[in-house]
């Protein structure tokens, strides 16, 4: 036995999970006669940039191929005594169905007939709601560059900023999707899931945006392939063809290039457009190469990209700076008539200096991180993959992987560590020093997926199988500056200073998964069924703490030796769709889809870590006075003579030393679920041009919550109300409730990590997609949606997730409520992500002499703008307490932003040249983006950040 046979008999036996998403599209049909019966032994053959394929008929007359990379094809049909067919032009995108029937006349001279006729722009397969952006939409429409840019064009998906030539690449953006959690995103590169699973669906790196053949972002009836019902982004890295090509580009603007949109408000507070927000420099290099090594066996492709991106924070009073260098190599092997294997290596290198940790409006540049890159001893860095496709026979193909990912990242305080640190909520900034986090996050994943075909009499079954495995280590320190305590002003009447001491720990995260489904064609129907198991558990892996330095004996140090937490995840998830197709011909599809998903299971301090007292960092709450008047907690400063007002970090007030955490998880725990439901009509108008049109409805239950240990409703008491008026007039009379302070003491202020039964988020939208490929010299993509996302409480007295009656900024309490997540950190904080429709249309038309013109338009509803004070609640700490009557009862202005590019086309020989202008925001609006929301602070309603000027940006590409 071979070594290759060996690695592919072991990667098919081994059980796998992870997602693993389709790299390619499929082309399938049957082959008939001018009566419509059947032709076996005819062969098929399928010919593109790389290696053709051939495929040939059985009874039923059908072909099909499978992973076929984005891209143009040709599809010919040849029997002896038959006139052969061929379809030429046949364009394929990832993850949908071409269905293209081939007609074979009886020859009377042996020649072949090229059948005219677009390619199929409708997919009579799809049962869900996916957005694909193919080269054309990626190359010739003005954009910034930048996956998340991407995000904010599909419909029913929500960011928490906008994007503006390059300014916020570096930083992910917050996003939701039909009112799902974010935790259950899933990023996949080249079939391998990458998912970050420390923060909550994020991606654990950035990207060479001209790595990709095509992005799909799917956000409703996924494949049975992810386990979740989230945003799933499927990255399909280029390879490399018979046809050696590479490029070279290269982008660039910078302030010279810039305008101003200076708000009154803020010239009127002596900003000027030197001190205020803007670019100082967005630039990138790139370049890529792939061809044949040999050909029709052996093929290779590279690229390396550098973005220098320099940005003036008016926030910090200084520059933030992010440099990301991407690598990417990859390598296709024919290396039988049935087994494709493929190697991939990938790594995101990034620095940035000047990142802002999110704790207030306004952040010094010594409050700050310097964010780095932190690797395993592992000796590979970066994602690794190793792949076998085996063809086994026409009605069987396999798929095998193994990838490890070695992934991780520092924060460092660009502030002396020695210094202390200060967050003023009155004032809306940071004083001092700030944090250090260091993070390092490798992950395993072994995947095996199948196709089986089928045919009963006259129905075609297409099965599809697969297993999974997958293991992530989450391993986080965190540690603060000078004595390790942080003074927080949360209100006149609230000074705390917050005892920290180490957080450093490991939480580790597995999963498998087992999946069945099938496609049946049932002449004009098809009908979608599957089901998928999927089981996730995880450890807290033992670790050691430091004590804080100024009080050791009041929050000492431990050692902490693991625990399993006390559940495991079991789910059964079904999945079923129909599609009909009204006429002969396919081209208006109506379909309606149901699945059930479980939530994905983070190994942070939500889920596994979250009785783990190392992987955090523990600590209590005391009463501050400060004496100097630095906003700065000394040690003399902090009143340790009197009652500790709270804790957290699975800190033990009632046994410090204890190596357990006062919070306890419930042995019965369960997934989040999300069900979902699609109706929707697909229409092919003429061709090349399709519509799409979709309802949504999902609802996302079994939300954890984390009340006190044994509190029930009952044990939270009414205090005095929150009165007042804010500064623009608005009255607000707030009910506040405290915990039973001797209950919250008897268990160590420790609480409980359960389900939140009693709650649930839903969402009801529709949305329109118009999709015109390039074709007569243009393209365009029209979309729109309509959103409704809501909470939902089944109990007499709302309460949020800790069990508090109290309404705040993040749970309103409203039965039929908006439901707006609070974004934080990552650059861009305190944003809540919502909005009721969003619009996004963007073209390119090719004239004459090489000339191409481009543009793209979004719009989008502002986000909500809640105020709130804070009231301090007894050993419920200090909460945000709502003052609006509903979290969008004040809303931003309407956002919109007008992108256009003109480009000049040079062709010379093999190569080409081209010279591109973009111009981000047009109209040079100043849409605001950020307000100081806390109506108790002196900077209350102050402009924090509003939409990037007009910019130019300069491009060219040079290609072979």
């Amino acid at each position: 036995m071979t070594v290759r046979s060996w690695f592919v008999a072991l990667v098919i036996c081994v059980a796998t999970t992870g997602v693993a998403f389709a790299q390619g599209g499929v082309i399938s049909g049957t082959v008939k006669d001018q009566q419509g019966g059947a032709i076996p032994g005819t062969t098929v053959t399928l010919e593109g940039n790389g290696p053709s394929r051939t495929f040939v008929t059985e009874a039923d007359g059908q072909y099909r191929f499978l992973t076929v990379p984005p891209g143009t094809y040709k599809v010919s049909a040849a029997l002896t005594g038959f006139q052969g067919s061929i379809r030429d032009g046949v364009v394929v995108v990832v993850g949908q169905t071409v269905n293209l029937p081939l007609t074979l006349g009886v020859a009377t001279v042996q020649e072949s007939v090229l059948v005219s006729g677009a390619s199929p722009i409708v997919d009579t397969t799809a049962m869900g709601t996916a957005t694909n952006f193919t080269q054309d939409e990626l190359s010739k429409v003005p954009n910034s560059r930048d996956p998340w840019a991407l995000l904010r064009t599909v419909p029913g998906v929500t960011l928490d900023r906008v994007n503006i030539a390059g300014n916020e690449t570096g930083q992910q953006a917050a996003f939701v999707s039909k009112g799902g959690r974010q935790g259950d995103a899933v990023w996949t590169m080249d079939g391998v899931a990458i998912t970050d699973m420390a923060t909550f669906g994020a991606s654990p790196t950035y990207f060479d945006y001209d790595a990709f053949d095509e992005i799909q972002i799917s956000t409703g009836g996924n494949d049975i392939k992810q386990a979740t019902g989230g945003v799933g982004l499927n990255f399909v890295v280029k390879r490399g063809t018979n046809q050696l090509k590479g490029t070279a580009r290269g982008y660039y603007t910078g302030d010279q290039l810039e305008a101003t949109n200076l708000p009154d408000e803020l010239r009127a507070r002596g900003v000027t457009p030197e001190t205020a927000d803007h670019n100082q420099q967005i630039s990138e290099m790139g370049i890529d190469v792939g061809g044949p090594i040999l050909k029709n066996k052996l093929f290779f492709w590279g690229s390396y990209a550098k973005q220098d991106i320099r940005l003036f924070r008016q926030s910090a009073r200084g520059t933030d700076k992010t440099v990301l260098k991407t690598y990417n190599a990859k390598v296709n092997w024919q290396a039988t008539s049935k087994d494709m294997v493929n190697f991939l290596f990938f790594n995101g290198d990034k620095i940035k200096e000047g990142r802002a940790p999110g704790n207030a409006l306004f952040e010094p540049a010594s409050a700050r991180w310097n964010q780095g890159n932190y690797y395993t001893d592992n000796p590979l860095h970066g994602l690794w993959k190793i792949e076998d496709n085996r063809v086994f026979s026409n009605s069987l193909f396999v798929t095998g992987k193994y990838a490890y990912y070695n992934t991780g990242f520092t924060l460092n305080s660009i502030g002396a560590f020695t210094d202390q640190m200060g967050i003023s909520a009155l004032r809306g900034q940071t004083f001092g020093s700030t944090s250090g986090n260091f993070f390092q996050r490798p992950q395993h994943t072994v995947n095996v997926d199948g196709n089986h075909f089928r045919t009963f009499g006259e129905n075609s079954h297409d099965f599809k199988f697969g297993m999974g495995w997958r293991r992530t280590d989450i391993f986080s320190q965190t540690l603060y500056p000078g004595n390790g305590i942080v003074a927080l002003e949360n209100s006149l009447t609230d000074f705390r200073a917050r005892v920290y001491r180490e957080g450093s720990g490991t939480n580790r995260a597995s999963y498998v998964n087992f999946y069945l489904g099938d496609s049946i064609a049932l002449g004009r129907v098809t009908v979608d069924l599957g089901v998928r198991y999927d089981r996730q558990w995880g450890e807290a892996l033992a670790a050691s703490n430091k004590p804080n330095s100024a009080f050791p004996s009041l929050v000492p140090g431990i050692e902490f030796p693991g625990y399993a937490p006390p559940f495991h995840w079991n789910n059964v998830s079904p999945r079923v769709g129909m599609t009909y197709a009204l006429d002969e011909a396919r081209k208006t599809i109506v379909r309606a889809s149901f699945s059930r998903n479980a939530g994905q299971l983070t190994a942070v301090g939500t889920f596994i870590g979250y009785a783990n007292p190392s992987a955090a960092a523990g600590w209590v709450d005391y009463p501050w006075t400060d004496l100097n008047g630095d906003h700065l907690a000394q040690t003399n400063e902090v009143r340790v003579d009197l009652p500790l007002i709270t804790s957290g970090g699975g800190f033990n007030t009632a046994n410090p030393t204890s190596v357990g955490s006062a919070n306890r998880i419930d042995p019965n725990l369960k997934a989040p679920t999300n069900m979902g439901v699609i109706i929707g009509i697909d229409r092919e108008l003429i061709p090349n041009l399709g519509l799409s049109v979709n309802y949504t409805r999902n609802r996302v239950t079994n939300h954890p919550m984390f009340p006190f240990i044994g509190l029930t409703t009952a044990d939270w008491a009414p205090t005095a109300p929150l009165t007042g008026t804010t500064s623009d007039g608005v009255a607000y009379n707030i009910p506040l409730f405290i915990p039973d302070a001797a209950k919250v003491a008897a268990v160590g202020g420790g609480r409980f990590l359960t389900n939140f039964d009693d709650y649930a988020t839903t969402y009801n939208g529709v949305e329109l997609s118009l999709n015109k490929r390039m074709s007569n010299r243009w393209m365009a993509r029209l979309s729109g949606a309509w959103n409704n996302p809501q909470e939902q409480y089944d109990m007499a007295t709302p309460v949020n997730e800790t069990g508090n009656p109290t309404r705040s900024d993040t749970f309103a309490l409203i039965d039929g409520g908006q439901w707006a997540p609070r974004s934080g950190g990552s650059g861009s904080g305190d944003v809540f992500v919502n909005q009721r429709w969003n619009f996004n249309v963007n073209g390119a038309y090719q004239l004459p002499w090489g000339i191409e013109a481009a543009g793209n338009l979004f719009g989008k509803q502002g986000t909500p703008y809640p105020y709130f004070r804070n009231a301090a609640l007894g050993r419920e700490g200090s909460v945000r307490v709502l003052l609006n009557p509903e979290l969008d009862t004040i809303r931003f202005e309407t956002l919109w932003n007008l992108d256009l590019r003109l480009a000049k086309n040079v062709k010379f020989g093999r190569g080409s040249l081209q010279l591109i202008g973009d111009l981000f925001n047009l109209r040079n609006s100043n849409t605001e983006i950020t307000r100081e929301r806390n109506a108790a602070a002196t900077t209350f309603r102050v402009l924090g950040s509003n939409l990037s000027p007009r910019i130019l940006r300069f491009g060219a590409r040079l290609g072979f």
